[in-house]
């Protein structure tokens, strides 16, 4: 069995964004080798309650969380227990009927029972202020993999390894552009690349991601 766990995972439940099903997801994290599985799905916990019957079936220890985003803000959010659980719910709540949502100062008043994994500097260095409890920095690779692992290794902040995946093998990254260019209402030849994720984020095996 593996120990790496996939902690930022994309399902068909991030609206226009993920591609795979839970149950491609969950059957190919067991087949890896795979015991515990997260699904954080872009603002929302739509497939929740799904997630967690498809996991079990399939011999996975369920982790809810959810990416929340707010303009150029971004941060996985992982449930630890029944409190962090109504705070993410809360916070989510916040970001979608709150005209003022204020990200920074949102996620700092309801991280209690949450794990935070980001790479956005400004957000980490707020809430290191209050404090650096459950608290770390993201690392998947890309361009800004080694601004992040220098992020951490100047703030003392933990680093954790993620592939932000979005689809179960590469082969189903085309399907991932696609839904960015109906969601942006452009064609495939005009879409921008920073509105879609890398080819490589998928459900990479751990011997592959390493």
């Amino acid at each position: 069995m593996s120990t790496f766990v996939h902690l930022h995972v994309h399902s068909e439940y991030s609206p226009m964004q993920g591609v795979s099903t839970l149950e491609a997801l969950c059957q190919t994290a067991r087949g890896q080798g795979a015991e515990t599985l997260a699904l954080t799905d872009t603002n929302g916990l739509y497939g929740a309650i799904r997630f967690i019957e498809v996991a079990q079936a399939h011999g996975l220890r369920p982790i809810l969380g959810a990416e929340l985003t707010h303009n150029r803000h971004r941060a996985v959010l992982l449930v630890k227990d029944s409190f962090g659980y109504t705070n993410l719910c809360r916070l989510l709540s916040r970001r979608h009927c709150d005209a003022d949502f204020d990200y920074i100062a949102s996620v700092q008043e309801h991280r209690q029972g949450l794990i935070i994994l980001s790479d956005d500097p400004s957000a980490l260095t707020a809430w290191k202020r209050h404090s650096p409890t459950d608290l770390y920095v993201e690392l998947s690779p890309g361009s800004l993999m080694h601004q992040a692992l220098a992020f951490s290794r100047r703030t003392g902040l933990p680093p954790v390894a993620t592939n932000r995946v979005h689809f179960v093998t590469p082969q189903e990254f085309p399907f991932h552009q696609i839904l960015r260019a109906i969601a942006l209402n452009t064609t495939l030849s005009q879409l921008p690349p920073d509105a879609y994720c890398a080819p490589n984020h998928w459900l990479m095996p751990p011997a592959t991601l390493a």
